[in-house]
């Protein structure tokens, strides 16, 4: 089965590489679906559709993989509290949702990476979501109705934030929210307001990124499956349950 996945890879066919046994929640990124080790000829390593250590698209992280150009935003326009729903653009807002979004938006093609042994390799994989979206996809042509916010203010330790041009709005109910939901394994962000997303909650210029929830690494945090940092089942936020680390509704 693996010389099969080889050789259609190495032929630019058109499938996913999955490896033939997927590793546990938590014991990293080999065996995952994220582990896209053993493609092409010569054979490309596990990290290198999105990283590459020499000619990567930014310095940081040492991207490799094409961005999506989409432009994403939802239909809603405010939530319930009159926070604003962001709008940004793949290839130039500094979130690393971007990054997320450009393998899972169905824009860009999965081996559509810029560097690799010595040349361009155009696409090892070319993998595209035809006529519409697949279980994978999110965001589909920068659509992200019905999908959690993302690139969005978070009312850290209680109080308003800026993020992404968007400010807590003045209908919240600041005690429904965990004053810090990284008590919980969840990953905040800050803005610098200057457009620079870092990796640390800071005090009024606080949100929540795709990775809040998830690790693409599947590291030594994740308990859930999709690389989640927390559980679909339970009731408190204790328990792991994914809407109770961030939203304080059961007051545990």
């Amino acid at each position: 089965m693996k010389k099969l996945i080889a050789s259609l890879a190495g032929l630019g066919a058109s499938l996913f590489f999955m490896p033939l046994v997927l590793a546990a929640p938590g014991d990293g990124l080999a065996g995952t679906k994220h582990d896209f080790s053993g493609i092409g000829n010569p054979q490309t390593g596990a990290c290198t559709f999105c990283h590459t250590p020499h000619k990567a698209q930014s310095q940081a992280l040492l991207w490799n993989h094409a961005l999506t150009t989409n432009t994403f935003s939802w239909t809603d326009t405010v939530t319930t509290a009159g926070t604003a729903f962001p709008t940004f653009v793949g290839d130039s807002y500094k979130g690393p949702t971007v990054k997320c979004l450009s393998c899972h938006d169905g824009s860009v093609a999965i081996g559509d990476i810029g560097w690799w042994n010595g040349g361009d390799p155009g696409t090892l994989l070319n993998v595209t979501i035809p006529n519409g979206e697949n279980a994978f996809s999110i965001g589909f042509g920068g659509d992200m109705t019905g999908n959690h916010p993302v690139a969005m203010p978070f009312p850290y330790q209680n109080a308003p934030s800026t993020y992404n041009g968007s400010t807590t709005g003045s209908g919240i109910t600041l005690v429904d929210w965990k004053a810090d939901p990284r008590d919980f394994n969840i990953v905040l962000y800050n803005d610098d307001g200057a457009g620079n997303i870092s990796r640390g909650a800071v005090p009024g210029q606080t949100g929540i990124e795709c990775g809040s929830c998830h690790d693409p690494h599947n590291g030594p945090k994740v308990t859930g499956p999709w690389f989640l940092y927390v559980n679909l089942g339970g009731a408190t936020g204790a328990d792991g349950y994914i809407c109770e680390k961030c939203h304080n509704k059961s007051g545990s």
